[in-house]
């Protein structure tokens, strides 16, 4: 469970990757858009990876649960779909597993996805990186 504080932060960042990118991501412009110093950001998130890495986790959980309560408007891969496959290689051990294991859980839900367009987007790239990760571990 996440912290308002973490919350807080991770919000920011999506706002930031979303106005400038993830490549202009710097997690100074992080704190301070969410309002916290800089110590207290990084008793959080020691780097820009973890950061990126709880973005990951969180839509992973998020979706998790928008499925499992029908909400299917609210599924996204903005985060899972995009960064997860940029990033995941330079995560902590820790990191990966948390996030494999929300991953295989999103990905068993999306079974029960309606035949939608929406639905059907997400089955198909969430399909797609679970077979780029099966290619990846050989």
């Amino acid at each position: 469970m996440l912290t308002d504080k973490e919350q807080a932060l991770l919000d920011a960042a999506a706002e930031l990757i979303a106005e400038k990118g993830i490549i202009a991501l710097n997690m100074s412009d992080v704190h301070k858009k969410a309002g916290y110093s800089r110590a207290a950001q990084y008793q959080s998130f020691s780097d820009k990876n973890s950061l990126l890495a709880a973005l990951c986790m969180r839509e992973l959980v998020q979706s998790t649960e928008a499925i499992k309560q029908e909400r299917y408007e609210d599924l996204t891969g903005d985060f899972s779909v995009v960064l997860r496959p940029v990033v995941y290689n330079y995560l902590k051990l820790a990191d990966r597993l948390m996030i494999d294991s929300a991953f295989n859980q999103l990905l068993s839900e999306t079974q029960s996805l309606p035949d939608t367009e929406h639905c059907n987007f997400i089955k198909r790239a969430f399909g797609f990186l679970d077979a780029e990760r099966k290619r990846s571990i050989k």
